[in-house]
């Protein structure tokens, strides 16, 4: 990493506190006020907000477009304590500005979405949707511009809280609650990486603040590290805080793992699903390695499983979406294996790689999920799309926007995700490593599953074989929604042409310019084996989506290819058996556990005891009980004998 990180009063760290404080701002104002506004100023009030956010996005990113040099703004310090302090401090380089544009400005779009998408919904429902979208935003660039720990962990952990509110948003639903229940659960056990990563930090770098955890371990290549905890080899320390770090990452973009809350997330609102799944919450992982480059640089083995976990997590994706029937479910599988691709980029060193990739993702994933949506929308509700087909002609707006959406995922030229999927390839391949080899390996196969699945699901929603579900009255969707798709459908089509330097010699790469200064040069250079890979990567994708075609255009074949491969259609049905494993590891052991402790432990000891002490203690005053007749001689004939003994032991002694 080549930015220094200065503190300075004159950045314009009023813009940066803005940027957060407007969308956290009109959050606070729509949950006071849901009962008292009407819906219009509810969508008014959270859709300005995310837009002002990004208009103040756009003036950063000019101001400090040709700087390198970084500043950390602390407006207001929490906590002052023996020369330790816990500042408010924001920091504005070239990474945290970049994912503010992306986050604010597909947010913003996303906002516009839902004003129509969520209409149907009641005055307070309807600004406790909005506030809880401006809340998660407001999260969301809390935790990209923060520049301490303390901070960070705030934004991150606040993510969480938000998807969960978002995810359970009909929490009448029972499917939802669960769904967000497990979102959390899954989150919070990433957190626990992140929170003991960061008291590692303090206790060995004495700073939370990331500049200055940055330069500490610049200047600790060598040697060994010391803390209260005693002394650590450098090697350990930085790959102890790189796998918790991965922890975080992998829990919070569904990596394996840590993945299986995503698909469950489809029980929120479409624009919930594509605000998480698109520039948001699963790509703080992405966004966690990348700001931590100069200590995953230091962290050998977890950066290499940073590159491991992102291979393996595209290909099981990519496997698994090739089976499903829900059309949100497929969007949410795809996101996992394209979150695979960015964690193969920032693992084998090519950081504005995957920065790139996660760029063009946003454009094309949310732009997927509104144009489902809109489907959704038209069919009053169903996401089966088994009982789709015929929808090109009904919807000849959203089928053009989401075939735009589809090239681009599949990567195919001249779309967004051609451009930096293959950008992540030809580095992986060019990374001079077995590792790399291997993940390009991956990534080459998984590009040509995801020709197939995405066509797959195009096929089967809007050409296909019509059926009796498909109703006759399907038609677009209302302006207010279609206006930010075809937006996005603009962006996936022209969006990867911002960086065209792997494929074309002497091309731009304005991507890398940008963020070279925080994350460092580019790690390989393209030459014939990457222009062979990108020109097989296009051939495999071309035979995915014919294949696609045969099969599922009119469906003549998948039932024949279920049956001849019915053991792996089980398999990918099932999602590897991921929830049937956790449920056996964590719950039915567990209640195993339980219920043998209750027999051996809980019933004969821990109630034998107080019910044995109960026992004896009735025991003992039905007994004596017995000395209470009632009668005055009884008790004068015990008076006197009494006192006859005492008499009696008062002589002896």
């Amino acid at each position: 990493m080549d930015t220094s990180y200065v503190s300075a009063k004159a950045i314009p760290s009023v813009e940066l506190l803005l940027i957060i404080s407007i969308p956290l701002l009109s959050a606070f104002v729509l949950a006071v006020s849901a009962l008292k506004i009407p819906k219009r100023a509810t969508a008014f009030i959270g859709t300005l907000s995310i837009f002002l956010s990004f208009v103040l996005s756009v003036i950063l990113f000019a101001a400090t477009y040709d700087s390198s040099t970084g500043h950390v703004a602390t407006l207001y310090t929490f906590l002052h304590s023996d020369g330790f302090t816990v500042p408010f401090s924001l920091l504005e380089d070239h990474l945290s500005i970049f994912m503010a544009l992306v986050v604010s400005g597909v947010s913003f779009l996303i906002h516009v979405y839902s004003v129509g998408y969520m209409n149907d919904e009641q005055p307070p429902s309807y600004a406790r949707f909005f506030c809880y979208m401006n809340l998660f935003v407001a999260s969301m660039l809390t935790l990209v511009l923060a520049a301490n720990i303390v901070l960070l962990l705030i934004g991150w952990a606040m993510v969480g809280l938000c998807s969960y509110l978002l995810i359970g948003f009909w929490y009448e639903r029972p499917s939802a609650v669960l769904a967000a229940r497990k979102a959390f659960i899954m989150n919070v056990i990433g957190d626990i990486g992140l929170f003991v990563g960061a008291f590692l930090f303090f206790l060995y770098a004495h700073t939370i603040q990331m500049p200055g955890i940055f330069a500490w371990a610049v200047h600790h290549t060598s040697g060994s590290v010391t803390s209260i905890l005693g002394p650590m080899p450098v090697g350990s320390f930085f790959n102890l805080v790189g796998f918790l770090l991965l922890l975080a990452a992998s829990a919070k973009s569904a990596q394996i793992p840590l993945h299986t809350w995503l698909p469950d997330a489809m029980e929120g609102p479409t624009p919930v699903s594509a605000l998480i799944h698109a520039a948001t919450m699963v790509t703080a992982g992405v966004y966690l390695v990348a700001r931590f480059n100069p200590v995953f640089d230091l962290a050998s083995a977890a950066h290499a499983a940073v590159a491991a976990m992102g291979a393996a997590t595209a290909i099981v994706a990519a496997t698994i979406g090739l089976v499903q029937t829900d059309i949100k479910r497929v969007l949410a599988y795809s996101t996992m294996s394209q979150i695979g691709y960015m964690f193969v980029a920032v693992g084998v060193g090519a950081y504005a790689a995957g920065m790139f990739h996660l760029m063009t993702h946003a454009f094309f994933k949310a732009l997927l999920f509104m144009a489902a949506g809109n489907v959704i929308h038209a069919l009053n509700g169903e996401q089966d799309m088994r009982k789709m087909g015929q929808l090109a002609n009904k919807l000849p707006k959203t089928y053009t926007a989401f075939l735009v959406g589809g090239l681009a995922l599949a990567g195919l030229p001249i779309f967004a995700g051609f451009w930096s999927k293959e950008e992540i390839l030809g580095q992986a391949l060019g990374s001079g490593t077995a590792l790399g080899t291997i993940v390009w390996a991956i990534g080459f196969i998984t590009a040509g599953l995801t020709g197939l699945y995405t066509f797959r699901m195009i096929y089967l929603t809007f050409h296909g074989k019509k059926t009796e579900s498909t109703p006759e009255y399907a038609h677009e969707a209302p302006a207010v929604m279609l206006t930010p798709t075809l937006i996005l459908a603009a962006l996936a089509t022209v969006g990867g042409f911002i960086q065209i330097t792997g494929l074309v010699p002497s091309g731009w790469a304005y991507i890398q310019y940008y963020l070279g200064p925080v994350v460092g040069p580019v790690t390989a250079s393209f030459g014939t084996p990457q222009y062979i890979s990108a020109a097989a990567t296009f051939v495999l994708v071309l035979l995915g989506v014919l294949i696609a075609y045969v099969l599922y255009h009119e469906e003549r074949e998948a039932k024949a290819i279920r049956e001849r491969f019915k053991t792996v259609y089980t398999i990918l049905v099932n999602k590897y058996y991921f929830d049937q494993i956790y449920d056996f590891a964590f719950r039915r052991l567990m209640d195993g556990f339980v219920f043998v402790a209750y027999r051996a432990i809980d019933l004969p000891i821990m109630n034998g005891s107080v019910v044995g002490v109960g026992s004896l203690t009735a025991s003992f005053a039905s007994k004596l009980s017995g000395a209470q007749t009632g009668y005055l001689r009884n008790y004068m004939l015990v008076l006197i004998l009494g006192a006859i003994v005492v008499s009696i032991i008062a002589l002896v002694r």
